[in-house]
């Protein structure tokens, strides 16, 4: 019977060089991985990402693309990029897609909702709830997700069907504080505050 120490020394050299082979194969992938997400950001910098095309199923591209399209005011191309980006099989990524559109939608209520320059509010209710619903399906997704929290939170605060539902709902008659008729004290602080 052969002994250990003849065993390991006969399978070492094998042991060494197929660990070898794998640390080599995994620091080539994860220098490919840095060197595409380097290129990426690099894109991102000096805008030439736009120019650029792309596949569908590059997700992450997908939602830089439409953050810079959203910077520059280019909102269906932006709404359509952020669209792509929620097929991610990353539920982070799908996530801060879903929140990213829902801040898309809400600039574009509160752009609509400027009756002065002509605009209607109509349309701003229309964009506001699809922010609302955006909002919700971030947190469906990640409920840790705060800033979604906050933004749905801040949109029922501000939406005028919901400041008059909720004093509807507290008043029974009775005539509330003015602070709590528009809404603004009338939210609980709770765990499930913002929750759809």
């Amino acid at each position: 019977m052969e002994s250990l120490k003849h065993k390991l020394h006969r399978y070492l050299p094998t042991l060494l060089l197929v660990t070898a082979a794998g640390l080599l194969i995994a620091s080539g992938w994860s220098l490919t991985h840095w060197f595409e997400a380097h290129r990426l950001n690099q894109a991102f910098d000096d805008r030439s990402l736009l120019a650029q095309s792309f596949r569908t199923d590059e997700h992450l591209r997908a939602y830089s693309m439409g953050y810079l399209y959203a910077r520059e005011g280019h909102f269906r191309e932006a709404a359509r990029a952020f669209t792509l980006a929620e097929a991610a099989a990353d539920p982070e990524l799908r996530a801060r897609a879903k929140f990213a559109l829902g801040n898309l939608y809400f600039g574009i209520g509160l752009k609509a909702a400027d009756i002065e320059s002509g605009n209607g509010h109509i349309n701003a209710l229309a964009q506001i709830e699809l922010a609302r619903e955006a909002y919700k399906s971030a947190l469906r997704i990640d409920p840790e997700l705060r800033d979604a929290r906050y933004n749905l939170e801040l949109l029922d605060r501000l939406s005028p069907p919901k400041r008059v539902e909720g004093w509807q709902r507290e008043t029974e008659g009775v005539t509330l504080a003015p602070q709590k008729r528009d809404g603004w004290a009338s939210m609980k602080d709770n765990t499930r505050r913002g929750l759809p």
